[in-house]
């Protein structure tokens, strides 16, 4: 009966950060309706219909938008940072040498190119399969500001806030939430399914639970979010900056050279930053022998 509790509980911080993003909506809404409506009101020109089409258009808007993911990442943050810490027994400040070593850092920078043109394959697979879940999806990265004309306000949303509160929601607590009464290999693929999921349609939920299944693992092995923040942010900074700069080619040749480069890099990356989590083990247990000595 108590893992029956702890499963559904485990559902608690997706549905907690779903209502955070409805909650930071609606309060920008309202900021957004007083401020209008006061200016309306000492003009006092313009009538209902046309007051009503400003609203709509100043709702679906990038800016708004943009609003939006800014609040909630920051809300995000705050709650579940504390959550982490007081639940979950959160390190904000560890001992880098027992965390971080220089091959963890050469695997994620190895994963990070590995991963984005392995996603790039799955799209374009996916969107074979099913080309109306490509056409959804870049309609809302349009809708969202993350396309080539992308602004400043979402960049330091998608580089730099969204890999640390989603880090926080689904590796920090989802995934140890699950451990508790899943092995890492069943907890893993739950958090990544709910990661996924997260991101409302399908053609992102495919690949992004692909990331989410890397981004447990840098967790897990490394014994720190600090790892998977770091891949998290900059996998995001591939994506939505130096994708754009990148060419990979359309010959048969191109298609098979960078399939490989992109399982090789991913493949390696993963075992480059298994051998820098041991050996950052391997410190921490000598450091902390030497303390009792």
């Amino acid at each position: 009966m108590k893992k029956v509790g702890q499963f559904f509980f485990t559902f608690v911080p997706f549905l907690l950060v779903m209502a955070i993003q409805f909650l930071a909506m609606f309060f920008l809404m309202g900021v957004s309706a007083l401020i209008e409506g006061s200016w309306y009101t000492t003009s006092g020109n313009d009538s209902f219909i046309a007051i009503f089409d400003d609203f709509t258009y100043l709702w679906s808007s990038q800016n708004f938008n943009t609003g939006v993911m800014l609040v909630y990442s920051l809300l995000t943050t705050a709650i579940f940072g504390i959550w982490y810490y007081a639940r979950y027994d959160g390190d904000y400040l560890p001992a880098p040498k027992t965390v971080f070593h220089p091959l963890t850092f050469l695997g994620i920078l190895m994963l990070v190119p590995g991963m984005q043109y392995l996603c790039t394959y799955i799209v374009n697979l996916v969107a074979a399969i099913f080309p109306q879940w490509l056409e959804t999806y870049m309609e809302l990265l349009e809708a969202a500001g993350l396309d080539e004309t992308i602004t400043f306000g979402m960049l330091i949303y998608s580089v730099l806030l969204a890999p640390v509160c989603e880090e926080l929601v689904f590796r920090g607590i989802t995934m140890r939430q699950a451990k508790k009464f899943l092995p890492f290999w069943a907890a893993n693929i739950f958090q990544a399914f709910l990661f996924g999921a997260f991101h409302m349609n399908m053609m992102q939920g495919v690949y992004t639970f692909c990331v989410g299944l890397v981004l447990g693992i840098i967790c897990e092995k490394s014994g720190s979010i600090y790892n998977a923040i770091f891949y998290h942010m900059l996998f995001n900074f591939w994506g939505t900056v130096l994708s754009q700069y990148l060419y990979i080619g359309e010959s048969d040749f191109a298609f098979f050279f960078w399939f490989i480069f992109a399982l090789a890099m991913t493949l390696g990356g993963l075992l480059v930053f298994a051998a820098g989590t041991r050996r950052a083990r391997k410190h921490s247990m000598e450091a902390a022998s030497s303390e009792y000595q």
